[in-house]
């Protein structure tokens, strides 16, 4: 049977006459490729390294793999939201607030989440709502949450409470960069200087700029620094951080998760 495939994987390089063609010459690799191609299509050849096979499939069951190993009950990284409900175009309801995840910064979140898994970084994303039915006592409410999240959770490195931006702040324009062809939604990351601990959060803040610099060149956000706290106190590697603006994109804003994830993952490399 190998013998046929390989015949007709030989004939699909001959011209209709017999000859064979003349635009390439064919040595035994090639027609061992084209063999190998006819009973395991899936088999990807890298035209760097001569006699290298990549195979998808196993890359894919890998990073799957590697995903499931992940025990989140002892996560590196916590991730929740102050203001659960804020939410990116097409989903102007309620100036851009809205109770269903679809559209909002909780489901920037489970972007991030899934990426830092597929990674093998452990994580929990608390998707509690804190901004309704009182919007001022948002930081209250998510002081709770984050508070009783450490305390379940003290293997969390990394703190993020994860945001948007109005645009009003930023010329009514969705900010974006063009990071591997997608189009990605800027960052920015906000201290409060009333934290005791504030030169601490402002160092890990350039630490993760850097990071983001090093990885994808102009993807490095804005620090903010406001007189506020935040919640920040509750631990020196914390981010304040926004994804975006209400004119971005929920799409393009899901690719800020995805790219960050990496981002974060340098950082914990780097500790």
């Amino acid at each position: 049977m190998a013998v046929c495939f390989c015949c007709s994987a030989f004939l699909c390089l001959c011209t209709a006459g017999g000859e064979v063609q003349s635009r390439k010459k064919i040595d035994a690799l090639d027609v061992g490729r084209l063999c190998v191609s006819q009973v395991w299509p899936a088999v990807e050849w890298d035209k760097q390294e001569t006699g290298t096979a990549k195979v998808s499939e196993k890359k894919e069951r890998k990073e799957k793999n590697k995903a499931a190993e992940v025990d989140n009950s002892k996560p590196q990284v916590i991730i929740y939201h102050t203001h659960s409900s804020e939410s990116y175009q097409p989903y102007s309801e309620s100036n851009f607030h809205r109770e269903e995840e679809t559209g909002t910064v909780r489901e920037v979140g489970n972007v991030m989440a899934a990426e830092l898994n597929k990674m093998g970084i452990a994580v929990v994303h608390d998707r509690t709502v804190h901004d309704r039915p009182s919007y001022n006592q948002s930081y209250d409410r998510s002081l709770s949450t984050v508070t009783a999240l450490l305390r379940q959770y003290p293997t969390a490195e990394i703190v993020i409470d994860l945001h948007r931006d109005a645009a009003a702040y930023t010329g009514n324009k969705g900010e974006t960069i063009v990071i591997n062809g997608e189009t990605v939604a800027k960052y920015k990351l906000v201290i409060g200087q009333g934290n005791d601990n504030y030169r601490q959060l402002l160092s890990f803040a350039g630490a993760v700029n850097a990071a983001a610099e090093g990885l994808y060149p102009g993807f490095g956000g804005r620090i903010l620094e406001k007189e506020y706290r935040y919640n920040e106190y509750i631990a020196d590697q914390y981010l304040l951080l926004e994804v975006g603006n209400n004119q971005n994109d929920i799409e393009h804003a899901k690719n800020t998760g995805k790219y960050f994830a990496h981002v974060l993952a340098s950082v914990l490399e780097d500790e």
